[in-house]
Protein backbone atom coordinates (compact mmCIF):
# COMPACT_ATOMS: atom_id res chain seq x y z
CA UNK A 1 0.00 0.00 0.00
CA UNK A 2 1.46 3.33 -1.00
CA UNK A 3 0.16 6.46 -1.85
CA UNK A 4 -0.74 7.42 -5.34
CA UNK A 5 0.28 10.88 -6.69
CA UNK A 6 -2.36 10.36 -9.85
CA UNK A 7 -5.01 8.57 -7.03
CA UNK A 8 -4.10 11.24 -4.07
CA UNK A 9 -4.89 7.96 -1.86
CA UNK A 10 -3.28 5.02 -0.58
CA UNK A 11 -3.37 2.14 -2.94
CA UNK A 12 -2.30 -0.98 -3.65
CA UNK A 13 0.63 -1.42 -5.81
CA UNK A 14 2.47 -3.66 -7.63
CA UNK A 15 6.50 -3.97 -7.28
CA UNK A 16 7.87 -3.81 -10.52
CA UNK A 17 12.12 -3.14 -9.95
CA UNK A 18 13.57 -2.69 -6.52
CA UNK A 19 16.27 -3.17 -4.24
CA UNK A 20 16.40 -3.62 -0.08
CA UNK A 21 19.04 -1.93 1.87
CA UNK A 22 19.05 -0.28 5.22
CA UNK A 23 21.21 -1.42 8.63
CA UNK A 24 18.62 0.04 11.11
CA UNK A 25 15.78 -0.01 9.23
CA UNK A 26 14.80 -1.47 5.93
CA UNK A 27 14.52 0.69 3.12
CA UNK A 28 12.94 -0.68 0.22
CA UNK A 29 13.74 1.73 -2.98
CA UNK A 30 11.14 0.44 -6.26
CA UNK A 31 9.63 0.84 -9.35
CA UNK A 32 5.50 0.47 -8.64
CA UNK A 33 2.38 0.39 -10.66
CA UNK A 34 -0.91 1.78 -9.15
CA UNK A 35 -3.65 -0.98 -8.91
CA UNK A 36 -6.24 1.61 -9.47
CA UNK A 37 -5.41 3.86 -12.14
CA UNK A 38 -2.28 2.02 -13.76
CA UNK A 39 0.16 5.14 -13.20
CA UNK A 40 3.72 3.82 -12.43
CA UNK A 41 6.44 5.58 -9.75
CA UNK A 42 9.44 5.32 -7.63
CA UNK A 43 8.65 5.61 -4.17
CA UNK A 44 10.94 4.77 -1.48
CA UNK A 45 9.70 3.13 1.80
CA UNK A 46 11.23 2.69 5.27
CA UNK A 47 10.47 0.13 8.25
CA UNK A 48 11.93 -0.59 10.96
CA UNK A 49 13.53 -3.94 11.66
CA UNK A 50 11.65 -6.72 13.51
CA UNK A 51 12.43 -7.24 17.07
CA UNK A 52 13.28 -10.51 18.14
CA UNK A 53 11.74 -11.19 21.37
CA UNK A 54 12.70 -14.17 24.01
CA UNK A 55 10.31 -16.12 25.05
CA UNK A 56 9.60 -18.84 27.50
CA UNK A 57 6.78 -21.78 26.48
CA UNK A 58 5.30 -24.18 29.09
CA UNK A 59 3.68 -27.11 27.96
CA UNK A 60 2.43 -29.70 30.41
CA UNK A 61 4.75 -29.75 33.46
CA UNK A 62 7.85 -28.62 30.68
CA UNK A 63 9.44 -25.45 29.60
CA UNK A 64 11.36 -24.66 26.87
CA UNK A 65 12.88 -21.33 25.30
CA UNK A 66 12.19 -19.92 21.56
CA UNK A 67 12.28 -16.70 20.39
CA UNK A 68 9.48 -14.10 18.59
CA UNK A 69 9.84 -11.49 15.90
CA UNK A 70 8.15 -8.21 16.35
CA UNK A 71 8.28 -4.75 14.67
CA UNK A 72 9.28 -2.71 17.45
CA UNK A 73 5.71 -0.47 17.48
CA UNK A 74 3.63 -3.52 17.84
CA UNK A 75 1.90 -4.15 21.31
CA UNK A 76 1.90 -7.10 22.84
CA UNK A 77 -0.76 -8.10 25.55
CA UNK A 78 -1.27 -10.73 28.33
CA UNK A 79 -4.14 -13.58 27.07
CA UNK A 80 -2.90 -12.50 23.73
CA UNK A 81 -2.80 -15.80 20.69
CA UNK A 82 0.39 -15.48 18.68
CA UNK A 83 2.51 -17.92 16.19
CA UNK A 84 5.68 -18.51 17.55
CA UNK A 85 7.37 -20.41 14.87
CA UNK A 86 5.25 -23.08 13.87
CA UNK A 87 3.51 -22.97 17.38
CA UNK A 88 0.01 -21.37 18.52
CA UNK A 89 0.63 -19.84 21.62
CA UNK A 90 -0.86 -17.85 24.14
CA UNK A 91 0.78 -14.88 26.32
CA UNK A 92 0.84 -15.41 29.87
CA UNK A 93 3.55 -12.98 30.76
CA UNK A 94 5.50 -9.93 30.07
CA UNK A 95 8.41 -8.72 31.61
CA UNK A 96 9.28 -4.83 30.36
CA UNK A 97 11.43 -2.74 31.89
CA UNK A 98 12.09 -4.88 35.07
CA UNK A 99 8.41 -5.70 35.87
CA UNK A 100 5.66 -7.61 34.95
CA UNK A 101 2.87 -5.57 33.25
CA UNK A 102 -0.16 -6.38 31.44
CA UNK A 103 1.17 -4.99 28.03
CA UNK A 104 3.80 -3.39 26.28
CA UNK A 105 5.25 -2.18 23.02
CA UNK A 106 8.00 -5.21 21.64
CA UNK A 107 10.93 -2.47 21.72
CA UNK A 108 10.28 -2.09 25.64
CA UNK A 109 9.98 -6.11 26.43
CA UNK A 110 12.74 -8.16 27.51
CA UNK A 111 11.10 -11.87 28.21
CA UNK A 112 7.64 -13.24 26.67
CA UNK A 113 6.16 -16.14 28.87
CA UNK A 114 3.77 -18.26 27.06
CA UNK A 115 1.74 -21.77 27.08
CA UNK A 116 1.26 -23.44 23.92
CA UNK A 117 -2.17 -23.24 22.87
CA UNK A 118 -2.62 -25.42 20.05
CA UNK A 119 -4.14 -27.88 22.63
CA UNK A 120 -5.46 -27.28 26.17
CA UNK A 121 -5.50 -29.47 29.43
CA UNK A 122 -9.09 -29.79 30.49
CA UNK A 123 -9.13 -30.78 34.14
CA UNK A 124 -12.00 -33.12 35.40
CA UNK A 125 -13.52 -34.37 39.01
CA UNK A 126 -15.02 -37.66 38.05
CA UNK A 127 -17.33 -39.23 40.60
CA UNK A 128 -18.24 -42.64 41.41
CA UNK A 129 -20.68 -43.53 44.28
CA UNK A 130 -18.72 -42.14 47.34
CA UNK A 131 -15.05 -41.24 46.20
CA UNK A 132 -13.74 -38.64 43.84
CA UNK A 133 -10.92 -38.75 41.46
CA UNK A 134 -9.03 -35.96 39.30
CA UNK A 135 -8.06 -36.80 35.51
CA UNK A 136 -7.73 -34.87 32.46
CA UNK A 137 -8.15 -34.34 28.41
CA UNK A 138 -6.55 -32.52 25.54
CA UNK A 139 -8.70 -31.12 23.38
CA UNK A 140 -8.47 -28.15 20.85
CA UNK A 141 -8.94 -24.86 22.47
CA UNK A 142 -12.23 -24.27 20.85
CA UNK A 143 -13.72 -27.72 21.41
CA UNK A 144 -17.06 -27.48 23.18
CA UNK A 145 -18.20 -29.70 25.82
CA UNK A 146 -21.63 -29.82 27.27
CA UNK A 147 -23.42 -31.00 30.43
CA UNK A 148 -25.20 -34.11 29.40
CA UNK A 149 -22.51 -35.04 27.04
CA UNK A 150 -21.01 -38.74 27.39
CA UNK A 151 -17.54 -39.33 26.86
CA UNK A 152 -14.45 -41.60 27.96
CA UNK A 153 -12.04 -39.76 30.12
CA UNK A 154 -9.14 -41.92 31.10
CA UNK A 155 -10.49 -45.49 31.58
CA UNK A 156 -14.22 -44.83 32.34
CA UNK A 157 -17.38 -43.37 30.40
CA UNK A 158 -18.61 -40.64 31.85
CA UNK A 159 -21.30 -38.03 31.87
CA UNK A 160 -20.63 -34.17 32.52
CA UNK A 161 -23.37 -33.12 35.41
CA UNK A 162 -21.39 -29.30 35.31
CA UNK A 163 -18.96 -27.07 33.68
CA UNK A 164 -17.26 -24.79 35.92
CA UNK A 165 -15.89 -21.43 34.19
CA UNK A 166 -13.80 -18.54 35.13
CA UNK A 167 -16.54 -16.92 36.92
CA UNK A 168 -19.64 -19.19 37.13
CA UNK A 169 -21.05 -23.14 37.10
CA UNK A 170 -22.62 -24.22 34.69
CA UNK A 171 -25.55 -26.54 34.71
CA UNK A 172 -27.56 -25.76 31.48
CA UNK A 173 -25.32 -25.09 28.29
CA UNK A 174 -21.57 -25.70 27.47
CA UNK A 175 -17.81 -23.96 27.29
CA UNK A 176 -14.96 -23.51 24.96
CA UNK A 177 -12.56 -25.75 26.22
CA UNK A 178 -9.96 -22.61 27.06
CA UNK A 179 -12.49 -20.94 29.07
CA UNK A 180 -13.12 -24.09 31.40
CA UNK A 181 -11.54 -24.53 34.63
CA UNK A 182 -12.82 -27.80 35.34
CA UNK A 183 -15.51 -30.16 34.27
CA UNK A 184 -17.58 -32.36 37.27
CA UNK A 185 -18.71 -35.97 35.76
CA UNK A 186 -19.87 -39.11 37.36
CA UNK A 187 -19.13 -42.30 35.86
CA UNK A 188 -21.90 -43.51 34.04
CA UNK A 189 -23.57 -46.68 35.40
CA UNK A 190 -23.94 -50.13 32.90
CA UNK A 191 -26.84 -52.21 33.27
CA UNK A 192 -27.86 -54.85 31.93
CA UNK A 193 -31.34 -56.74 31.48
Amino acid sequence: MVECPVCKQETLHEVLSGKIGGKAQTVLESTVKCKECGHIHHCVLKAEKPVNLPVVISWLDKSRKSSLALGPDEVLSVEDEVMCGDEQIIVTSIESKGARVGRAKARDIQTVWGKRFDKVRVPFSVSQVSKTFSEHILAVPDEEFYVGDILKVGRHEVVIHSIKIKDKSLRMGGARARDIVRVYANIVRKTSY
